[in-house]
């Protein structure tokens, strides 16, 4: 049994670093990229080095916003 959380479209949920290494950003401005455009972390898991929980974000909801905007920017 796989305990690997998938998003709408069957993919792996993925790290805020990894969202944002996937639009060329850094967390810091995929959070507020995600933010403007109403996308939001599906949930959250326990920081294994402590401190903030690790947010999970869905990538049909990344694409479901670049096809509204057209950019990442």
């Amino acid at each position: 049994m796989s305990t690997t959380r998938t998003g709408r479209d069957g993919r792996p949920l993925v790290t805020t670093t990894m969202a944002a290494y996937s639009l060329g950003m850094k967390p810091g401005s995929f959070r507020g990229w995600a933010v403007r455009n109403g996308v939001r972390s599906v949930r959250s898991e326990p920081n294994p080095k402590g401190g903030q929980p690790a947010a999970l974000w869905d990538l049909a909801d990344i694409t479901d916003a670049l096809d509204k905007t057209g950019n990442a920017a």
